[in-house]
């Protein structure tokens, strides 16, 4: 059952992938509340995990696609909890008519010379090939193409704290 809900992940992000190349995402134009979808992936972070979930939110709406920023949000949360040691900050703030979502951990960070092409779909930084300690390559080009389809930016940076700093504006 395992192995085929994770195949099933696996051939819906190819689909996604998929259509972004072949017309584009074309997200909807919902009024989509961000704090409600960070609040959401709190609770969920929360119930798969003991680290530390530190979020600083700030009430924010914005004209999009609600599903496909919430698959956005839980790739970069979920790759936070791959590469944290233990903690891990959601913020979120307006800016200029828009948002900025922050996700950050504690891990090693991301060098500076992988830092474009990790958004390139079946990109590993892992050392480790097995399925426990990566996924596929695709979460993080599924990012890029939700955020780049709804106008915005992401990229990655150095947390101040240590560790990477996945900045989105959107």
């Amino acid at each position: 059952r395992e192995e085929a809900q994770r195949l099933d992940r696996i051939i819906g992000d190819l689909l996604l992938l998929a259509r972004a190349d072949e017309r584009g995402l074309l997200p909807r134009s919902d009024d989509v509340d961000l704090d409600e979808l960070v609040y959401t992936e709190q609770l969920r972070l929360r119930e798969i995990s003991t680290f530390q979930i530190d979020v600083d939110v700030v009430a924010i709406r914005i004209c999009g696609d609600r599903p496909k920023l919430a698959r956005m949000l839980r790739n970069l949360v979920d790759n936070a909890l791959r590469h944290s040691n233990g903690r891990i900050a959601i913020r979120l703030r307006p800016e200029a008519g828009g948002a900025i979502l922050e996700v950050a951990d504690d891990g090693p960070g991301v060098p500076v010379a992988d830092r474009e092409r990790i958004f390139t779909r079946f990109v590993r930084l892992d050392t480790a090939r097995d399925r426990a300690a990566g996924g596929t390559g695709l979460g993080l080009a599924i990012v890029a193409e939700v955020v780049a389809a709804h106008g915005g930016l992401v990229e990655v940076l150095d947390n101040p704290g240590g560790g990477a700093l996945f900045h989105v504006r959107l």
